[in-house]
């Protein structure tokens, strides 16, 4: 595998240096200015890759931002006669402010409503600078736009400028593989991939948004910018909703998300229809063909041999088939009674624990629906308590609140003495609570390590070497569940069983205070019902407390140190296994009717226990 690395990084330096030497080959000016708008076309469209293919805000406007980047350096080096050099960043640093304002933007408006407003900027921006004459120069355009002059390189404008602009599209494809393969990149996917999962697992998703946007303005800025240094000269035509549209094609046929894909995908869009010149009047018919076969054929485009040629440092994911059981977990036969005994081993916390986790009067209601109401109740340190009660009776709503994900209308959750009412999940995860959701939400374009690294919050920040460190963090969580023989598989290939794990290993790999389980054994079979048994009393002896969701009676009342009982948004009780199996009112919620019971008659109660587990 490593010799195939090698080999593959070999392949492309050798293509680096072909292209390096096209103008010693006496290729024509024509097709070397083409090849200078192919390289100025991938730093646009790796900066739209940043924000639609990795993100997953859709942009529409990209050609608005080269026309920034364009036309401020252009009017500066004109009108207040600043050097290339002094240009180029402050045209940048206005691009970036400019994409700030759209990344807060995208906070209040998603989906294809973002898609329509930075369709509407791109036109926006057009009409500005085609009605502002004696700024821009109007329909005319700017003319007279000082040019970079590399004697030494060519003979002529496009010769100089064809290794200058290779060289930055080199620097700022590097850039790109260094965000995919960090934290901001993996941010980014979980972000495009989950958004909810992303924010419980301690990512800021407006951050993550607002530097997305503002690299995808100033990729588009840089490009518009070089577009003018070897060019001269700029209109509004050069910058229209057509461009735009043409910059994602070349994201989508190159596979969103693919960095090595994106820029096969600008080579196509850019130099194929002048390859079919020669078909005259089909020529357009015939790409539009191709473009529909790639995508139907293989829907990540481009992406598959443009990462395997171009981007050979990006993580690769294993080949894998389906998995049935983990190796580590117990047969699928051991029977549920030996789940209980396993579970009940486990010691109690101290007497007299304090408080970790208060709720004081939640409510929550969806328009006439109350979900809650009036919930009051304490979790402990070092317990495990349980959650239970019929659906529909707010359990999950209330584990959606105390994580961040809701925000209660009325009430106070308290977490290690501090208020997270109303928090944003990361700021909940920040304090220690991590959870798992009732279905489960991995981030399925991500291997599994790279799941759970996400999620690891390093204890000494601005330490050295913090990716290797959250790798070693991924592994150790990952092993403690059985499953590090999954870390380079993509969570998409798993089992529902193995998905499970890693996801309860992505939400224990920082050690949290509080742990919030929603249903974590629903469609789990039995070994892995007694792994998770078992799992939860280590994690309780190693210190964290665990509010654990669950239908399955039995194991709630064999593994639970308390338990809650809720219905129709109530606490209808609280107490020990023992008193809740035997308390009235919660079998009348569960069995639906008024139960016959006599206190000192033991085979009703078992009975009716029996009734109330599936």
């Amino acid at each position: 595998m490593k010799q195939g690395l090698v080999l593959r990084k070999i392949g492309l330096a050798a293509l680096l240096l072909v292209l390096a030497a096209v103008p010693l080959t006496g290729l024509n000016s024509y097709w070397v200015h083409l090849l200078n708008l192919t390289w100025i076309a991938c730093i646009a469209a790796l900066g739209l890759n940043l924000a639609t293919g990795m993100t997953g805000q859709i942009v529409l406007g990209q050609a608005a931002l080269m026309g920034i980047g364009a036309y401020s350096a252009g009017l500066l080096m004109t009108r207040l006669h600043h050097p290339w050099w002094l240009a180029l960043p402050e045209a940048l640093g206005v691009a970036a402010a400019v994409g700030a304002g759209l990344g807060v933007l995208s906070m209040r408006i998603k989906g294809h409503y973002l898609a329509i407003t930075t369709l509407a900027v791109n036109e926006i921006f057009r009409l500005v600078v085609t009605n502002e004459e004696q700024v821009t120069g109007g329909p005319m355009g700017l003319r007279d736009i000082p040019v970079l002059h590399f004697p030494a390189l060519g003979r002529d404008l496009d010769q100089q400028a064809y290794l200058p602009l290779l060289a930055v599209l080199v620097l700022v494809y590097a850039l790109a593989v260094r965000v995919y393969r960090g934290r901001l990149g993996r941010q980014m996917r979980a972000v495009r991939d989950d958004e909810m999962a992303a924010e419980a697992m301690g990512v800021n998703s407006r951050a993550t948004k607002i530097v997305a946007f503002i690299l995808c303005s100033v990729f588009g800025a840089l490009a518009g910018a070089l577009y003018v240094l070897s060019v001269g000269f700029i209109s509004p035509n050069n910058f229209t909703i057509f461009e735009s549209i043409k910059l994602l094609l070349m994201t989508v046929i190159g596979g969103l998300g693919s960095i090595g894909g994106t820029i096969l995908g600008a080579a196509v869009v850019t130099l194929l229809p002048e390859l079919l010149r020669d078909l005259q009047t089909y020529y357009m018919a015939v790409f539009g063909i191709g473009v529909v076969c790639v995508l139907l054929l293989e829907p990540r485009g481009l992406g598959i041999a443009g990462d395997w040629l171009l981007a050979p440092w990006l993580p690769q994911a294993e080949k894998t088939q389906q998995i049935g059981a983990v190796g580590s977990l117990l047969p699928q036969e051991q029977a549920s009674g030996e789940v209980v005994a396993a579970a009940a081993r486990a010691p109690a916390p101290p007497a007299g624990a304090s408080v970790l986790l208060s709720a004081a009067g939640v409510a929550k209601h969806f328009g006439g629906v109350y979900a809650l109401q009036d919930l009051s109740f304490d979790v402990r340190e070092g317990e495990i308590l349980g959650l239970i009660g019929p659906n529909g009776s707010g359990k999950s709503t209330f584990i959606n609140a105390c994580s961040g994900v809701l925000a209660p209308d009325a009430g106070r959750i308290v977490c290690g003495g501090k208020d997270v009412t109303g928090l944003p999940p990361w700021e909940v995860h920040r304090l220690g609570v991590s959870r798992i959701f009732q279905n489960v939400r991995l981030w399925e374009s991500m291997t599994v390590q790279e799941n759970v690294s996400l999620a690891w919050r390093d204890p000494e920040p601005g330490s050295r070497r913090p990716e290797e460190r959250a790798v070693a963090a991924a592994m150790a969580a990952l092993e403690s569940m059985g499953i590090a023989f999954l870390a380079n598989r993509l969570a998409r290939d798993l089992s529902f069983g193995q998905s499970r794990l890693v996801e309860l290993a992505r939400a224990t790999v920082n050690r949290p205070r509080l742990l919030l389980l929603d249903e974590p054994a629903a469609g789990l079979r039995g070994g892995l019902v007694m792994e998770l048994a078992q799992i939860l009393q280590c994690l309780r002896t190693q210190g964290t407390t665990v509010l654990v969701v669950e239908h399955r009676i039995k194991l709630v009342m064999a593994m639970c140190d308390r338990v809650v009982v809720l219905n129709l948004g109530r606490k209808i009780a609280e107490g020990t296994p023992a008193q809740i199996q035997r308390d009235p009112e919660v079998i009348e919620a569960y069995l639906g009717e008024r139960a016959g019971y006599d206190a000192d008659a033991t085979p009703p109660q078992a009975a009716s226990a029996e009734l109330i587990s599936p």
